[in-house]
C-alpha cells in the first residue's frame, strides 16, 4: 500500500528456519480470517530450511520480505512495520497459532483504550497450560535467580513469582510492565512517538526494552486475556548450559542494563572520574611492571658488572618516588585532560615526552642521593620499557572500549534540540558515524515551535528539558538550531547541566578554534578570543629547523634500512622506486623546497612550503574532527613540535603498511 489504511491491522512475522511452525501460524490465520487484517508480512532472516519457498507456494497472499543475512529479530520487526500502512501492527512469533476471534479481541481493546501503546494476548502451551506472558521488569536478583544456579537453590522464590506475576488471575485484563514479544499489538501512533524496536538487541529483551520505552513516553502496556493464542515456546534461553541461545539472552540482558540500569547510569554520569581513576591505576601498574622488568634485566647482567645490585626491598621508597614523579609529569603533560583525544601516535609522543621529563628528574635524584647508590642502568632501561608498556596499555584500553561500542555497549544516550533540517542532519551524522558511540533517544523541540512532519521520535519540548534528561537518562544534549534566543539557550544549559547532561552546540566556528582560544567579555559583549599564533617569525624558523632535523634522521634511517626494505619488496614482487622516491622527497626538504610536515596545498598568506606528509594523512589517527578543506588551516593555527612528531609517527605507520604491500607510497 502506498498510502496508510484508515483502519485495520498488519500482521508482522519474523522467520528464521522455522518452516514447520510458520506453516501452522499462517494456516491458523487462514482458518480464522479477520476482515480487520489488511496485510500479512513475513520477514525472512535468510532461512536455509526452505521456508521461503513454502510461503511463496502455499501462501501467495503473504507479503514476503527476504533478507540476505540474519539481521536479528528487532531489525526484522522494524522492516515489517515499515512495509505496513495500517494504524495497528500485530507482531507474532512464527510458533504462534491464533485462536478464534483473538485478533479482533486485541483490536477491540486497543480501540477502547486510547492510552494503550502495546497490548499482549493470553498465551497457552499446546496442552492448554497458561504461559506467564506478562511480567514485571527485570531486577538484578531476578536475573540471578532466573539465569544462574541460584534458581535451583531457591525454586519457590517470592521474587521470581512476583516477576512472573504467577499469583495473579490471568483471566482478567490489567496494565503490566511488559508483555511477551511473541504476541504484541502495537498502535502506530505510539510507534511513531517512541520509535521501533531497538536493533541493538539482536535477539531477546527487545520486547522488554520496547515496553519500557513506551512507558517512558507516557504510553501504557496491557495484558488482554481474551486475545488467547497458542504458543509453541521452546524456552531455549532458560537453559543453564552455556550455549549460543543462552549467551544471546545474557548479552541482551547486559545491553538492557547498560541502557537502563540505575547503577550503570550513575557510573556513566561520573564517566570522567571513573575513566580517570582507571587510567591512573593502569598507568601505575605499567610503571611498576616496567621498573620490575628493568630491575630483573640488571639482575641478569650483574655477573658482567662490578657494582653490586641492592635487593628490591631497598628500592621500595625509590619506587614510590618514581611513581609520584611520573604521575606528576603525566598530569603536567595533559595525559589526563578531559578534552584530550587520543590515538597511537599522540599517545606515543606525549607519553614519551612526559616520561623523558620524569627520567631526567629521577636520574638527577640518583646523583643527589648519598646514602644509597641506586642502579642507573635500571633507570636507563626503565625509560623505554615504561614508554612501551604505558603506551600499549592506553592502546589496549581504547581497543577494548571500541570493541564494547561496536558490540553496542556503553553507548551514550543523546537528544537533539531542534525541529528543522539541521536537527535531522545532526541526528543522521550522530547515528551513522562509523564506530559512533551515540544512542539517539529523540528530538527535543524548542518551546512554541512546530517540528517537521518527518522527525520522529519526539520526546518533548525545551521547557521540560530537565525532566526529559532525568526520565530518559540523557548523557548529551546536542543543539542543532542556530536561531535560539539567549534566554532560551541559557535555559537549555541550566536545565541539562543541572541533571548531569553535557550540552554541545553546533557552530560553524567550532573547527576554527585553536589551542589557547578562550572566552572573554569585552564591553559587556561575550566573545571568543583567538590568540595571535601562526607559523610566522620565530615559530616558522623553529619549524624549518625541526624539518631539517627530522629529514636528516630520515636519510640516516633509510641508509641503514634500505637494503632490508629492497630485499623485502623484491620478495613481495614490488619495484624499487619506493626507496628512491623517499630519498627524493627528503632531499627536497633538505634543499628547502618542501617541509617534512606541512599543508598538502598552498594556503593563502602563509609562507610555509608544501609538506611531504601532513595532517590530512593523520587526521583520523589524531582524532581531529575538522572538515577536510580546513585541515591545513587547523594545522597552521595549532602547530607545535609535538603535533609534527605525532603526524610523523602516524605517517611512518601508514608507510610501513604500504611497504608491506606491492604498492608504492604516494607523495
Amino acid at each position: 500500500m502506498n498510502s496508510r489504511d484508515s483502519n485495520g491491522i498488519s500482521i508482522v512475522i519474523v522467520s528464521y528456519n522455522t518452516g514447520d511452525f510458520l506453516r501452522r501460524c499462517l494456516g491458523s490465520l487462514n482458518e480464522d480470517p479477520s476482515p480487520l487484517v489488511r496485510d500479512i508480512i513475513v520477514v525472512d532472516n535468510a532461512s536455509t530450511d526452505g521456508s521461503v519457498g513454502m510461503v511463496e507456494s502455499e501462501f501467495p497472499q503473504v507479503k514476503l520480505v527476504k533478507n540476505r543475512s540474519n539481521l536479528g529479530y528487532a531489525a526484522a520487526v522494524n522492516q515489517g512495520i515499515r512495509a505496513a500502512a495500517t494504524p495497528y501492527f500485530l507482531i507474532l512469533n512464527p510458533d504462534i497459532e491464533t485462536g478464534a476471534c483473538s485478533i479482533k479481541a486485541l483490536w477491540d481493546f486497543m480501540e477502547a483504550t486510547p492510552d494503550a501503546g502495546i497490548a499482549g494476548g493470553k498465551l497457552l502451551d499446546p496442552d492448554g497450560t497458561l504461559q506467564m506472558s506478562c511480567r514485571t521488569f527485570y531486577t538484578v536478583p531476578v536475573v540471578l535467580l532466573r539465569r544462574t544456579l541460584l534458581g535451583r537453590l531457591f525454586p519457590n522464590s517470592g521474587l521470581v513469582r512476583d516477576h512472573l506475576m504467577s499469583d495473579w488471575d490471568h483471566d482478567s485484563d490489567r496494565q503490566v510492565d511488559w508483555v511477551n514479544g511473541a504476541c504484541m499489538m502495537v498502535r502506530r501512533e505510539a510507534y511513531e512517538n517512541v520509535g521501533g524496536m531497538d536493533e541493538r538487541f539482536f535477539l531477546y529483551l527487545e520486547d522488554v526494552d520496547w515496553c519500557y520505552r513506551m512507558k517512558k513516553h507516557g504510553w501504557k502496556v496491557y495484558y488482554v486475556h481474551s486475545g488467547t493464542m497458542t504458543h509453541h515456546c521452546r524456552r531455549e534461553s532458560a537453559r543453564l548450559v552455556p550455549d549460543r541461545t543462552l549467551l544471546s539472552h545474557l548479552f541482551s540482558t547486559l545491553r538492557f542494563y547498560d541502557k537502563w540500569g540505575s547503577g550503570v547510569y550513575a557510573l556513566k554520569r561520573e564517566r570522567r572520574i571513573v575513566s580517570l581513576i582507571l587510567k591512573v591505576l593502569i598507568d601505575i601498574l605499567m610503571l611498576n611492571v616496567s621498573f620490575l622488568l628493568a630491575y630483573n634485566f640488571r639482575s641478569v647482567i650483574s655477573p658482567f658488572l662490578t657494582k653490586p645490585l641492592y635487593t628490591i626491598v631497598i628500592y621500595r621508597s625509590f619506587i614510590i618516588f618514581i611513581n609520584v614523579v611520573c604521575l606528576i609529569a603525566f598530569v603536567y603533560s595533559g595525559l589526563y585532560r578531559r578534552s584530550r583525544r587520543g590515538g597511537f601516535a599522540r599517545d606515543l609522543v606525549e607519553i614519551s615526552r612526559a616520561l623523558f621529563l620524569s627520567w631526567i628528574v629521577i636520574m638527577a635524584s640518583t646523583y643527589l642521593t648519598r646514602t644509597i647508590g641506586y642502579s642507573r642502568i635500571v633507570i636507563i632501561v626503565f625509560l623505554p620499557l615504561s614508554t612501551i608498556l604505558v603506551t600499549a596499555a592506553r592502546v589496549v584500553q581504547r581497543a577494548i572500549h571500541e570493541k564494547l561500542r561496536r558490540g553496542l555497549f556503553d553507548l551514550q544516550r543523546a537528544v537533539v534540540v531542534g525541529g528543522d533540517r539541521a536537527a535531522a542532519d545532526m541526528r543522521q551524522r550522530l547515528t551513522s558515524a562509523e564506530g559512533g558511540s551515540i544512542d539517539f533517544v529523540g528530538y527535543v523541540i524548542p518551546a512554541g515551535r512546530s517540528p517537521d512532519e518527518a522527525m520522529r521520535p519526539i520526546v518533548g519540548t525545551t521547557d521540560h528539558l530537565g525532566e526529559l534528561v532525568e526520565e530518559h537518562r540523557i548523557d548529551h544534549v546536542f543543539v542543532a538550531t542556530g536561531n535560539l534566543g539567549g534566554d532560551e539557550m541559557g535555559g537549555i544549559l541550566i536545565a541539562a547541566r543541572r541533571y548531569g547532561a553535557e550540552v554541545k552546540v553546533a557552530s560553524e566556528v567550532a573547527d576554527m578554534l585553536i589551542r589557547g582560544s578562550l572566552l572573554d567579555n569585552i564591553a559587556g559583549i561575550p566573545v571568543v578570543v583567538f590568540p595571535a599564533a601562526s607559523l610566522t617569525g620565530s615559530r616558522l624558523l623553529i619549524k624549518r629547523l625541526s624539518d631539517y632535523g627530522w629529514a636528516l634522521l630520515g636519510v640516516l634511517g633509510l641508509s641503514l634500512l634500505s637494503p632490508a626494505v629492497l630485499a623485502f619488496r623484491m620478495v613481495r614482487g614490488g619495484d624499487y622506486s619506493a626507496v628512491s622516491k623517499a630519498y627524493r622527497l627528503l632531499g627536497g626538504v633538505l634543499s628547502g623546497r618542501r617541509s617534512l610536515v606541512g599543508p598538502m596545498s598552498p594556503v593563502e598568506g602563509e609562507s610555509l612550503r608544501p609538506g611531504v606528509t601532513g595532517i590530512r594523512h593523520a587526521a583520523a589517527d589524531l582524532h581531529v574532527g575538522v572538515k577536510k578543506d580546513r585541515l591545513d588551516m587547523y594545522y597552521i593555527q595549532n602547530w607545535s613540535l609535538s603535533m609534527d612528531l605525532e603526524i610523523i609517527v602516524s605517517s611512518i605507520m601508514r608507510i610501513s603498511c604500504l611497504f608491506g604491500s606491492a604498492r608504492t607510497p604516494d607523495e
